[in-house]
């Protein structure tokens, strides 16, 4: 798409998504007047709106869309179906005075818009991609590279919101394979034009648009392809199946993973104090050793596709590495909070492999600690889709609490519930309960929980309003 020299007014319908947010975020510092509107319920990203003195309309109406006067009114993906502001501006002239509708673009097409104004770097990926996204903004920030970004959480310790526009010639922007809108059974990410990037891991996820493996393996390559035809490069962690197979015989791409076969590889994984110590080699000679906060072999993973792109741009080693240490990672993504004694860790993974990955984390972190996990499952399609994976992926806690499922209003998937999950992981795992409400879990952890013990609590939905009621 491109944007009109006339627009002025930009209107964000489902503003407090974050992608949303930091999109009305970025046009707020290009110089446009920006207002949107979403549900009344505070949300996450309400801080960082009203901080840049972004309007918010609280709730949807025509009246809204009347009152602000928008020139463009962008769209997120799951409010083209049944939203009164979205059917205001479909089937009415927005003045009479005006002979065409008021011009809509979905939150992909803007965000791809914005691709083509920078030198972008995208990074996708079905795991890990908002972390890698906001450890190499914070990295190019503090190189004083003054990039502009944007990623999909509401808040990244180091920098001062989840999208930034600045004077830099870069924009880091996280790819979402996720479908650009409920009609549109396009991949977000193939509107960005971007000049280099990374995979970090490919595997089934979005059950609810992607019917089978081998679909969101084709999505995956056509970014490829889309990467090479805009004369860019592509960095993949070829510790997954799925990304050796697109990338087979195929030339040009710089591989990273634990794997020795990688042109980049981490190794000798060390875990001292509150640091994750670890070597890299490229192409297979010894490269430097380096330290991050952030644990778990993901997250040196994550680490190492930052320190790529630092040394593609000709950053030395010691600059990368003084960099990469004072990182601390982005909101809900192991993110800790000490109550009465009790270590909480809040974290966003709802997918068994982030579930699995992130206990594992925690247990490196705290080898000799009473660990309870709090899971909520996130989507029925994706409950069910992964029963047995999920029925596995809890073996490093020693006890597990199941909520209800936090059901998508986008799908109608039915027949599974977290009493089947608690039945099935109960053949895995010795101690595991289904509490259901996550006012049954409060309860439950303020009766049982002690000072000294580490909850983790887990899922893509409200389940980490449990540690803030706490």
């Amino acid at each position: 798409m491109q944007l009109s020299k006339s627009a002025k007014k930009i209107y964000f319908l489902g503003i407090k998504g974050v992608a949303m947010s930091g999109l009305a975020i970025i046009f707020k510092q290009m110089g446009y007047d920006v207002a949107g509107s979403d549900v009344s319920e505070k949300f996450i990203t309400d801080p960082v709106l009203i901080k840049n003195k972004i309007k918010i309309f609280q709730n949807f109406s025509a009246k809204n869309i009347s009152e602000f006067n928008p020139d463009l009114v962008v769209v997120g993906t799951s409010f083209s179906n049944n939203n009164p502001e979205y059917d205001f501006v479909e089937k009415q002239s927005f003045d009479k005075l005006r002979t065409k509708k008021l011009k809509t673009v979905l939150e992909s097409e803007l965000r791809g818009y914005v691709s083509q104004l920078k030198n972008t770097i995208a990074i996708t990926g079905v795991h890990g991609k908002t972390t890698t996204t906001s450890c190499l903004a914070f990295m190019f920030k503090s190189l004083g590279l003054k990039p502009s970004y944007l990623f999909g959480s509401s808040k990244a310790y180091g920098l001062p919101a989840n999208g930034q526009w600045q004077d830099g010639k870069h924009f880091i922007v996280e790819g979402d394979e996720y479908v650009k809108s409920l009609k549109l059974n396009i991949a977000k990410f193939l509107d960005l034009k971007s000049k280099l990037t990374i995979i970090t891991s490919l595997e089934w996820e979005h059950v609810d648009v992607y019917k089978n493996l081998k679909s969101i393996e084709n999505t995956f390559l056509k970014l490829i392809n889309q990467t090479f035809k805009n004369k860019g490069k592509v960095i993949a962690c070829s510790d997954w199946p799925s990304i050796n197979k697109i990338i087979k015989n195929k030339k040009n791409i710089i591989t990273y993973g634990l794997n020795s076969n990688a042109n980049w590889q981490a190794y000798d994984i060390k875990y001292v104090k509150n640091l994750t110590e670890f070597k890299i080699k490229k192409n297979k000679k010894y490269y430097g050793r380096f330290k991050t906060r952030l644990a778990g072999d993901h997250n040196v993973l994550n680490a190492l596709a930052c320190i790529i792109v630092c040394d593609i741009n000709k950053i030395s080693k010691a600059r990368i590495a003084k960099v990469l240490v004072d990182f601390k990672g982005v909101e809900r993504r192991m993110t800790i909070a000490n109550k009465k004694g009790i270590q909480f860790i809040d974290d966003y993974a709802h997918h068994p492999t982030e579930v699995r990955a992130t206990l594992q984390a925690i247990r490196q972190k705290f080898p000799k600690k009473y660990v309870r996990c709090v899971f909520q499952p996130h989507m029925v399609s994706r409950t069910k889709a992964f029963k047995k994976e999920f029925a596995t992926c809890f073996v490093d806690c020693n006890e597990v609490i199941l909520a209800d499922i936090f059901a998508s209003a986008r799908e109608k998937a039915k027949g599974i519930t977290s009493k089947d999950i608690a039945k099935l992981a109960s053949n895995h795992h010795l101690n595991i309960k289904y509490k259901g409400s996550l006012k049954n879990i409060s309860e439950y952890l303020t009766k049982e929980a002690c000072a000294g013990e580490v909850v983790a609590v887990m899922g893509a939905g409200d389940v980490y309003k449990i540690i803030s009621n706490f």
